[in-house]
């Protein structure tokens, strides 16, 4: 496929992941019903249900991330693109995790807020503070890129094993062996390590593969790999293994690549490009507005199932606004706060 047309698939999945993330983060049940959402159809939904459907969202992403890495990848690129991410990821990931510290420790100490984050008062202390910022701990939907910094740092590891088609293969089948018994590595989850060294493997190695206009044959290998995908994640909820799951959310979003015609993805609208910052920010309107309308509405299920459906519409709008008003007024904290992009 031509280029513009790889950038505009990458940014529609990339969109399309966020509002999975979105919809993950969205539940409510507990907020509307109380004690009353134990075992009620709509807490049920929430957060059994649509979590399977939607789990492939942080994979998917780091499988993009990985792939957008490695593309066109060779080793006197690697301090360019170390400096690059930097920027885009790591400085964001300090900006954020210190914010939100800062935030809870700010709420914790107004009464009406120290309700709506349910936290007591938060003593300040350096240690408090260094794993706020460094371990993400006021920040959790950010642990994905404390493994998407790490595996970037790793690049010129991975890349000398991946590099090769054979010890790719005996990588990956390492790394499987670690899921399988579910042993970590230091610092990362060995299925991050998975989908991330399989998207840069694909990059490495079948680019033509992956970046083929679509046809029908794309279509059927996609379909195939989803069906296989849905059966690893049936097998999973009936035995519990692990690596089962794993490879349901590796095959799963390979296949929707292959399966989905790029020709029929629409322009890309300005909102569709600050999913960076929508991954970031969301938490905080999406967790506020469920609190504020339990609130007037309380025990009221109806209410909570309609904003749970249009709860990713109502976050994207919220975090658009917020976008433009900072890309306007405030352009070098907009620099910071969505990596440069």
């Amino acid at each position: 496929m031509e280029e513009s047309s790889f950038r505009k698939k990458v940014t529609w999945f990339n969109f399309i992941c966020c509002l999975f993330v979105i919809w993950n983060h969205a539940g409510n049940a507990e907020l509307f019903l109380g004690e009353a959402s134990a075992g009620h159809p709509l807490y049920v939904f929430e957060y059994t249900t649509t979590p399977r459907l939607l789990r492939i969202c942080i994979p998917g992403f780091i499988m993009l991330t990985g792939y957008l890495f490695y593309r066109g990848f060779d080793m006197g690129q690697l301090r360019e693109k170390w400096a690059r991410r930097v920027k885009s990821l790591l400085v964001p990931y300090l900006f954020w995790n210190a914010a939100y510290y800062a935030g809870y420790v700010a709420a914790s100490r107004i009464g009406a807020l120290r309700a709506v984050i349910n936290r007591p008062v938060l003593a300040v202390t350096l240690s408090g503070f260094l794993q706020a910022v460094l371990h993400y701990s006021f920040n959790p939907v950010f642990w994905f890129m404390y493994q998407i910094i790490l595996l970037v740092a790793l690049a010129p590891v991975l890349y000398l094993i991946l590099k090769n088609v054979w010890t790719g293969l005996a990588f990956f089948c390492f790394v499987l062996i670690r899921i399988y018994q579910q042993r970590q590595f230091p610092g990362l989850n060995p299925d991050a390590v998975l989908y991330y060294s399989a998207a840069a493997f694909a990059a490495l190695h079948g680019r033509r593969l992956v970046e083929a206009p679509w046809n029908g044959r794309r279509a059927g290998a996609g379909l195939l790999l989803i069906g296989i995908g849905m059966m690893l994640g049936h097998f999973y909820y009936t035995s519990g293994q692990v690596v089962a799951i794993v490879l349901c959310q590796l095959l799963v979003p390979a296949g929707a690549w292959l399966l989905v015609p790029e020709r029929i993805l629409g322009r890309v609208r300005p909102f569709m490009t600050c999913t960076f910052f929508i991954y970031a920010f969301h938490f905080i309107p999406v967790r506020l507005i469920n609190k504020l309308c339990a609130a007037r509405f309380p025990g009221n299920a109806w209410a909570a199932g309609i904003l749970f459906a249009v709860m990713p519409a109502v976050a994207v709008a919220v975090c658009y606004q917020a976008a433009r008003f900072m890309r306007k007024y405030a352009p070098r904290v907009w620099a910071v706060v969505n990596g440069g992009r």
